[in-house]
């Protein structure tokens, strides 16, 4: 993908003008931003908080009276198909907005071949988040000390990480970034109070394993080291993905991944909610488990 030239587009009387300035600089980290519209009726003293910023950025504001239900969402989004169908310069739109009525916008836009993103709220309905290329959080513009994100994050990686080793186990890092983004437009490693993904990655020991080559990253996902000091544990079955090769297990010491070959009982069958016991490596229970995720388990069976 080469540089982008943005349209930023935003709902007025949705968006915060507190969080402005830092959206367009998240939107320049993935290009030039070349026009900037804010929607609202400027009539209304609620909106008297935008004046300065406005100025300040040399951004547009677009009036819309309330002659109508949602007047100003409907002004944008005529805006903006009128944008991506006659100005060829425009080869991007990022929405600002919470409102999952632009969902079918954001589709549309990217139907026509153009690179959608958005920036909103945690709260935004997931149609709208899933049909951008990219959807930031308000709340990652400037980052935060603490963060609470309801995403199983290990499942998440090992997804991601399933499609990319079709062909080889080795991942190259960049493309699992790609996938990451093709499986969840929200992911951001921002979420998880990391700056990165190299360095997210490097936290989850549990998970894989990390090769650096010519400077460029290399993963494998982590087989457990069966000849080690291993302790037998009891769990319970939380998700069992037959067809992605791998579950994770919950147990009073955390979560815990397998892939299903590991799985030892042949009389009866290991399903989600299973009753199981397994083994894990001593030194991966000893490891502090703010920083690592799942480690591997190994010998599933069901407990007797």
């Amino acid at each position: 993908m080469g540089k982008l030239t943005f349209a930023v587009l935003v709902d007025g009387e949705n968006a915060a003008y507190s969080d402005y300035l830092a959206t367009l600089e998240e939107v320049e980290k993935y290009g030039t931003v070349a026009i900037k519209w804010v929607y609202a009726d400027w009539t209304s003293p609620n909106q008297n908080g935008w004046k300065d910023i406005l100025k300040e950025t040399a951004s547009s504001p677009k009036q819309q009276f309330h002659y109508a239900k949602d007047a100003a969402d409907h002004a944008l989004v005529m805006d903006a198909i009128e944008l991506i169908i006659t100005n060829p310069r425009i080869t991007g739109v990022c929405i600002v907005s919470s409102d999952g009525g632009f969902g079918s916008l954001a589709q549309r836009i990217r139907e026509k071949g153009q690179h959608v993103m958005a920036i909103g709220q945690e709260n935004t309905p997931e149609h709208f988040r899933r049909a951008c290329h990219n959807f930031v959080y308000t709340k990652n513009l400037s980052v935060t000390e603490s963060s609470n994100v309801n995403v199983d994050l290990a499942e998440l990686l090992i997804e991601a990480y399933q499609r990319c080793a079709l062909s080889q186990e080795r991942v190259y890092l960049g493309d699992m970034g790609t996938i990451l983004k093709q499986i969840n437009s929200s992911f951001d490693c921002r979420n998880y109070n990391f700056q990165t993904l190299g360095k997210l990655i490097k936290q989850q020991s549990g998970l894989f394993d990390v090769d650096i080559e010519n400077s460029s990253c290399y993963i494998t996902l982590k087989n457990p080291i069966k000849d080690s000091e291993i302790n037998t544990m009891n769990g319970k079955v939380r998700k069992l993905n037959e067809g992605k090769d791998y579950g994770f297990i919950r147990s009073d010491a955390g979560d815990f991944h397998f892939k299903l070959v590991e799985i030892t009982s042949k009389e009866q069958t290991i399903k989600q909610g299973s009753s199981v016991m397994f083994d894990v490596n001593t030194i991966d229970l000893a490891k502090d488990k703010s920083k690592t995720y799942s480690p591997s388990a190994f010998n599933i069976r069901l407990a007797s």
